[in-house]
């Protein structure tokens, strides 16, 4: 695990140094409305879910 999180982080190292920087560019236009559409359901889909899985382990006396 530890070699992982190693090489994941020399990667990271590895391919910012290709990064470009943007200073001075505008700012967009117009925003895409549907992908945070899509980004709020999904985020509350999964606090949901996990809450509902939460309260299912307790319901059945599953606590650790």
């Amino acid at each position: 695990m530890t070699r992982i999180i190693t090489g994941l982080y020399s990667l990271f190292f590895f391919l910012s140094a290709f990064a470009e920087d943007i200073k001075d560019a505008p700012p967009p236009e117009q925003t895409n409305v549907v992908g945070i559409v899509i980004f709020f359901g999904v985020f509350i889909a999964l606090c949901v879910g996990f809450f509902g899985y939460m309260y299912w382990r307790h319901k059945n006396n599953k606590d650790e």
